[in-house]
């Protein structure tokens, strides 16, 4: 629930932060917080453990974790490149995606607290 808020958030204001002090933190925060926050990756590396061997589980959550880093280390350029609205573009579309996870998460969770009839 608290992703799919930050989510809503994030696609009604196109930002986390409404007073931005540096370009760099424009540029972090769209980028950063869907990488960070993914609901994905846990579930993800939790599932991953359950179906294969735990040390590519391990190997893939170490390149994920490099992938992320070199992104956030270079996050400065990635703003120059794509500007304040390209910014802001992915930002509400990672938004969004968080928010349609969220949703499926919710629902399934729904679901499986809702008795199945034999209806046929």
């Amino acid at each position: 629930m608290l992703l799919l808020n930050i989510a809503i958030r994030l696609l009604i204001s196109g930002s986390m932060q409404e007073n931005v002090e540096s370009p760099e933190s424009i540029g972090a925060v769209p980028i950063a917080i869907p990488i960070l926050v993914g609901p994905g990756a846990i579930t993800t590396t939790i599932f991953n453990i359950q179906q294969y061997d735990t040390i590519i589980a391990i190997l893939v959550v170490l390149v994920v974790l490099a992938t992320t880093w070199i992104i956030l280390r270079y996050i400065s350029r990635v703003y120059n490149f794509l500007g304040k609205t390209g910014s802001l573009i992915i930002a509400r579309v990672m938004a969004l995606r968080i928010a349609t996870i969220e949703v499926q998460y919710i629902l399934t969770g729904v679901t499986h607290f809702i008795p199945k009839s034999n209806c046929g």
